[in-house]
């Protein structure tokens, strides 16, 4: 996490909250307003999986490992240049802790908390989906409250949050056209990710192979697009929203919905006239 850079959490489907507005050191004689991130945890998260003979019977997965959601925390200092502007960067960030508003019912409360990720070779915004998991302690003393104005007021917070998916996730997205034959996808994340594949039919049936898995496809009509989410593993029809059929993944020949990782190849056979990977990069 660069804390050169904005650090930010969603609090609306195209609204951000900067908790890192404050990047440098002030003028003695400015007071300061704003936020600035001291301190940040990123937890582990913990692998689920069963190995024991009972498990692998009752489970149709049973046998198999993923790595759980993990915490995360901040520690951010909210700063205000008089005291009604401090009292509404703390409720500013109150407020951006709720649980479960209305803007995200329908992802159970989860949303975006979006970071810069450097590299040796660049510096990737990345986000993670977190959902609070308590609301924020707020500790002010009589001296951060009276006779300081001309310094401005300042107090420390810890926001505390839990991310279903463990991974960081490149906000930038990116697509890769795909023809017959074999096509290598720069990727340079650390762990998987399932990305969106798009077909489009020449003829009736084709398929194509991901990370080792392949995807089967019958009934298809000449001139149409299949849209074939790795992640939900569902398939549509002429748009990324268009109508479901999972008819037309033969599942006799389908041996799995693969994922994308670094060096990885896009093997595509039978009647394909054009296509493209949609995907977007992931660290752990």
């Amino acid at each position: 996490m660069d804390f050169n850079q904005p650090i930010s959490l969603q609090t609306a489907s195209a609204t951000f909250l900067n908790l890192n507005t404050i990047t440098s050191a002030a003028g003695p004689a400015t007071p300061l307003s704003g936020y600035a991130v001291e301190g940040a945890s990123i937890g582990p998260a913990a692998v689920r999986g069963y190995s024991v003979e009972q498990a692998q019977r009752d489970g149709i997965q049973g046998a198999e490992a993923f790595v759980g959601s993990r915490g995360v925390g901040l520690v951010v200092s909210a700063y205000g240049s008089t005291l009604g502007d401090f009292w509404d960067k703390i409720d500013a960030v109150s407020g951006a802790m709720d649980p479960y508003p209305d803007d995200f019912v329908s992802a159970d409360g989860f949303r975006q908390l979006r970071f810069y990720s450097p590299t040796g070779a660049t510096s990737n915004l990345v986000y993670m989906l977190v959902r609070p998991s308590a609301a924020p302690g707020i500790n002010v003393t009589k001296n951060q409250s009276i006779g300081a104005s001309a310094k401005g007021f300042a107090t420390n917070t810890q926001l505390q949050f839990v991310a279903k998916d463990s991974r960081k996730i490149s906000v930038a997205e990116s697509t890769v056209s795909i023809s017959v034959g074999t096509t290598t996808v720069s990727y340079t994340g650390n762990y998987k990710y399932y990305p969106t594949v798009v077909v489009t039919a020449s003829g009736t049936s084709a398929s194509y192979t991901i990370g080792g898995r392949t995807i089967a496809l019958i009934g298809l009509s000449s001139g149409t697009s299949y849209y074939i989410d790795h992640e939900k593993a569902t398939l549509r029809i002429g748009s990324a929203t268009g109508t479901i059929s999972q008819g037309k993944i033969n599942e006799t020949l389908t041996t799995g919905f693969g994922a994308l990782k670094a060096g990885g190849t896009v093997v595509v056979t039978g009647s394909v006239s054009s296509g493209s990977v949609i995907y977007r990069q992931a660290w752990l």
